[in-house]
């Protein structure tokens, strides 16, 4: 399959139209997230663009969240830039009861909430826990999206880890669509679990492209991000101090960055706090390439099809990134450029020996065009309708 000039028009390209089919329903989507919405985590960017695109795209979307609804609205303004969504219906059903918080009660909110409503077509989920949600409350068929391989990640004793491996079997198992997140990861999950390898692979995406990219040829590189450990700032930094290349890193809190600043020494480092997305393109302008460092050795970071990407790319930023699994479908191009070697060294020589080219920035813009959420949506909307 292809993600390259083709877009989205891949294995479920074309194949189905999308919000209406023959019958004049709107198929109805029930995207469950059993989290407390905070605003501020990449998997809300990418649940909330989701939601907003499929909602666009013709489909009539719920989505109900864990609590944290002033943070859901306040951020759905920053996603969508609106209030409203056509399609887009919210729902943040509590999981607290005085100073009690638990999933049990979120639980007994869903399992209320549940009935009152319209039929759903479908389930849309990305957490493992949202699958069992589902299968004891109510029955309809589900799409689970995977970004990573949850039964990589060391538990506390071998019971627990034995016990996760069968639940994440369960929920694919189980799933009327498997979606992965990168071919790479797609073939992994067959593997390890031994299911079919029929998932359709639909890597993250972005917001449309500038009219025009904001790099320059003199300034900083830039990471644009979580600080979480996996992401590689240590590294990156060390590097570009080795290199002597000015760096600039968006994202985080003031607490996190002096946190960071106690494992490694962080003077010289321009830092700016996280940045609302309609921010970002301004957080990234004049910079001479964005820097995408993840830790692939990582459980989170070895199947990662980091976001970053997308927005780099439709800034007009050129990019250096850690030779990703997740990279190897996407035909990103001489645009972004693989660090191979690994270690601080590798990234060191990577950063000395790039060079600034304005018509590679106008190439990652061109891309971005093809991976938008709009496009996503429309790719998914066609799965979807293949398998109902």
């Amino acid at each position: 399959m292809k993600f390259g000039n083709e877009g989205y028009e891949g294995k479920f390209g074309n194949e189905g139209k999308f919000g209406n089919e023959g019958n004049n329903l709107t198929m109805r989507l029930l995207y469950l997230y059993p989290e407390e919405w905070t605003g501020r985590r990449a998997r809300e960017v990418h649940t909330l663009s989701t939601c907003v695109a499929l909602a666009r795209s013709g489909a009539e979307v719920t989505l109900v969240t864990a609590g944290g609804e002033r943070e859901l609205r306040g951020h759905l303004r920053d996603v969508a830039e609106a209030d409203e969504v056509a399609g887009l219906h919210l729902a943040a059903l509590s999981r607290t009861l005085g100073p009690i918080r638990s999933a049990a009660i979120f639980k007994h909110h869903f399992q209320k909430w549940l009935p009152g409503q319209a039929r759903f077509d479908w389930a849309y989920i990305i957490h493992l826990k949202a699958a069992a949600l589902l299968t004891q409350t109510h029955v309809m068929p589900y799409a689970y999206e995977a970004h990573e391989i949850f039964a990589q990640t060391p538990q506390t004793g071998e019971a627990r880890q034995i016990k996760l491996h069968e639940l994440e079997r369960a929920v694919l198992s189980g799933a009327a669509l498997r979606v992965a997140t990168s071919a790479a990861l797609a073939e992994a999950l067959s593997t390890w679990f031994a299911v079919p390898d029929d998932f359709a692979v639909s890597p993250n995406a972005g917001g449309p492209p500038l009219e025009r990219g904001v790099g320059a040829a003199d300034g900083p590189f830039v990471y644009a991000g979580s600080l979480a450990d996996w992401k590689g700032l240590d590294r990156v930094i060390e590097a570009s101090r080795d290199a002597e290349t000015p760096l600039k890193i968006v994202g985080g809190t003031e607490e996190e960055w002096r946190r960071l600043g106690g494992q490694v020494e962080t003077g010289g480092v321009a830092w700016q706090p996280r940045v609302p997305l309609a921010g970002l393109p301004e957080a990234l302008a004049g910079a001479r390439a964005g820097l995408i460092p993840t830790e692939a050795g990582t459980p989170s970071g070895r199947y990662s099809c980091p976001m970053k990407l997308f927005d780099y790319a439709r800034c007009g930023l050129p990019v250096l990134s850690t030779a990703l699994p997740s990279l190897q479908g996407l035909e990103v191009g001489p645009w972004c450029t693989p660090v191979s070697a690994l270690g601080r060294a590798g990234w060191a020589e990577a950063l000395k020996n790039f060079r600034y080219d304005a018509a590679e920035g106008e190439a990652a813009r061109a891309w971005a065009g093809g991976h938008t959420w709009a496009k996503r949506a429309e790719f998914l909307m066609a799965a979807l309708r293949k398998r109902s």
